[in-house]
């Protein structure tokens, strides 16, 4: 299998069966597989799972993400100025991006999560999942056969360069891809830029910093010795 460090929308571009993230200033590491040719990302075997601990024995509490408060077309905008907010809308559309088949849903995602500024967003997210569908195995297009399905799910976060316009949020995310006679699992970081706009939230272009060799097993030791930190779902 093999990892990229390109555009976030090309993330699921050659990750088969791994890590089909579309979006944009992201760099990714998976948990399985070797570098790829291009961008940012660099890939590492996976440890022996680690027992899990609480976040009080570490001196943190969980932050409680909040919900959007604008809904459009299955996806959830309008989140708060403030860290708390962009941590949440950086989850919403991982999540969202991340846990999609569909070419065309990945390019409606893209057009409305995307800055302003990274017009090619769309674009770059079908043909991602596009080539996702194709590593997998899967028809480039059309009807998926049944019980086919991509999940990501964020874990833990981390925030870097925190400016009130302007914050890089980190992401530790489990991933699974069910695909006709195979289920696989890996775990995954991803950096996502994100920019405060006149509309909120949005995920800025390529760029963003090497995530390599921060995956670890969501709330184990090793996830908070290299900066994790826990979040749950406030809804």
């Amino acid at each position: 299998m093999t990892a990229m460090r390109p555009s976030w929308y090309r993330i699921a571009a050659a990750l088969a069966a791994t890590a089909a993230l579309a979006g944009t200033a992201v760099a990714v590491t998976l948990a399985t597989g070797r570098p790829a040719s291009r961008g940012h990302t660099t890939v590492s075997t996976p440890s022996p799972p680690e027992p899990a601990v609480a976040p009080a024995r570490h001196g943190s509490t969980p932050l409680r993400l909040v919900a959007g408060t604008r809904p459009v077309n299955g996806l959830y905008l309008g989140y708060p100025h403030s860290p708390t907010g962009a941590v949440s809308a950086a989850v919403e559309f991982a999540t969202e991006l991340g846990s999609t088949l569909d070419p065309d849903r990945a390019a409606t995602i893209a057009r409305l999560v995307a800055d302003p500024s990274d017009g090619n967003a769309p674009l770059a997210a079908a043909q991602g999942v596009a080539s996702t569908r194709h590593h997998l195995g899967l028809p480039a297009a059309g009807p998926l056969p049944p019980g086919t399905a991509v999940s990501l799910v964020p874990a833990m976060f981390q925030l870097r360069d925190v400016t009130a316009s302007r914050v890089t949020v980190l992401l530790l995310f489990d991933y699974t891809a069910l695909v006709p006679h195979d289920i696989s699992g890996h775990l995954g970081a991803v950096a996502a830029g994100m920019h405060w706009t006149t509309a909120g939230w949005k995920l800025l272009g390529p760029g963003g910093p090497d995530v390599s060799g921060l995956i670890a097993t969501p709330g184990t030791a090793a996830a908070v010795a290299k900066g994790w930190k826990a979040m749950t779902n406030g809804l």
